[in-house]
């Protein structure tokens, strides 16, 4: 993940996501919403959502111009995966409390909110892009095919090899595997193609780690990351199918936070990229 270093918010701001997490939590843990693969599907688009506001925040003119002083602290990292999660867990709750009994159509209305809220605020960033920074979306571009190529092939082979597992995970899993490859290859081509840094400390150490083997003339420094990345996500998915398989809101809620943890970087990455922030 190439991003900037995480910033701390101010009192009242941090005071506002405690609140928060405590208010929406309390919620969802009274309205107890079913988490199934199609639940996990639905959070897509929010953890894109969260990915293009950290790209707000990071455009500050467009953001400083626009949306009220407190308002940037909360679209920083690690503030704005809080922020998401607020806006997404109020949005879940009035699901179910719309629908309730219903999983299958309050995932839906779940999913059609976060695909509305990603166009919206991937649609203004866009526009404040074009008068300030010229977009380049070939490689990114390129970077997302190539790991849902990749991500094609883990899962046959995973299937092959272990045909439990993917029956346990099925969509889940798979989206796991995407989510970390997609951050291990936008990654690999900020550094080795668009020199950006790194400044998270593990994949650093990684990478420096790379850097010295005899490959690095070759294969450059961010190789190592990825297939590391690979193994770990693959390592996630058969560890924990029966997890998910005998435990199926547990397990794919945290299936689910294992692919944000991969998805939202990379997607993070991907927009900063497109928009040659």
């Amino acid at each position: 993940m190439v991003f900037e270093e995480f910033v701390v918010p101010d009192a009242p701001a941090a005071g506002a996501l405690v609140v928060g997490v405590l208010a929406v939590g309390s919620l969802l843990y009274l309205v107890r919403p079913q988490v199934s693969q199609q639940t996990v599907l639905s959070f897509v688009p929010w953890m894109v959502t969260g990915a293009l506001l950290h790209v707000l925040y990071q455009i500050h003119t467009a953001v400083e111009a626009t949306i009220l002083p407190a308002v940037p602290a909360l679209l920083s990292a690690p503030s704005v995966y809080v922020t998401t999660f607020l806006l997404m867990g109020a949005v879940w709750v009035a699901a179910v409390r719309h629908s309730p009994g219903q999983p299958g159509r309050v995932a839906r209305l779940l999913a059609a909110a976060g695909v509305g809220l990603t166009v919206a605020v991937g649609g203004y960033a866009v526009w404040v892009a074009l008068d300030r920074f010229a977009l380049d979306p070939v490689l990114p571009l390129a970077g997302l095919v190539g790991s849902l190529a990749v991500t094609g092939v883990l899962y046959a082979g995973l299937g092959r090899w272990r045909p439990e597992v993917v029956s346990a995970v099925r969509y889940v899993g798979a989206l796991v595997l995407f989510a970390h490859v997609f951050d291990a290859v936008t990654t690999a081509i900020g550094v080795e193609l668009l020199d950006t840094g790194e400044r998270s400390t593990f994949p650093r150490l990684v990478m420096d780690v790379a850097a010295d083997l005899p490959t690095a003339d070759v294969l450059g420094e961010a190789w190592l990351f990825v297939v590391l990345k690979i193994v770990i996500a693959t390592g996630i998915v058969w560890l924990f199918h029966d997890y998910a398989a005998e435990r199926p809101s547990e397990g794919n809620l945290f299936l689910a936070f294992m692919a944000a943890v991969g998805l939202g970087p990379a997607s993070h990455n991907f927009f900063l990229f497109v928009l040659g922030v």
